[in-house]
């Protein structure tokens, strides 16, 4: 399967936020979500923060309250953007560089009403990806 997967005439809408509600923010994503494989990658960063993510265009994910409150991380080269609630600490976004990406990975964790035993799980070898990361 591409990736991200190829859109479809379908797709599904869906309502997060962080543990502590200051964040909140809806996607549309297609293929539905259903059908859209949900990456469980093994790096260092996605191990450490639970991440659980789908990747839905830029232009169809909108933060609905809590832009002020996101804070950023960045480690090794320092490109991508690790967005999480600066109130609660949840992992909410993953920003790749403005290089000719247009999507933005999401957290499904922080879906409301979702039950991660019905998704498609796509297991990631990110830990043989690139430079290791080390502290």
């Amino acid at each position: 399967m591409p990736f991200p997967p190829t859109p479809t005439g379908e797709s599904s809408s869906h309502s997060g936020n962080c543990h502590c509600g200051a964040v909140r923010f809806s996607f549309t994503i297609s293929p539905p979500l259903h059908e859209y494989p949900a990456n469980s990658c093994n790096c260092s960063i996605c191990t450490k923060n639970g991440y659980l993510l789908v990747y839905p265009s830029t232009k169809d994910l909108t933060i609905e309250r809590g832009e002020d409150v996101l804070k950023d991380y960045h480690f090794t080269e320092r490109k991508v953007k690790h967005r999480f609630c600066g109130e609660c600490g949840s992992s909410c976004f993953i920003c790749p560089p403005d290089e000719g990406f247009r999507i933005t990975a999401v957290n499904v964790r922080l879906l409301q009403d979702i039950d991660i035993e019905k998704l498609i799980i796509n297991k990631v070898d990110g830990r043989s990806v690139g430079k290791e990361y080390k502290v």
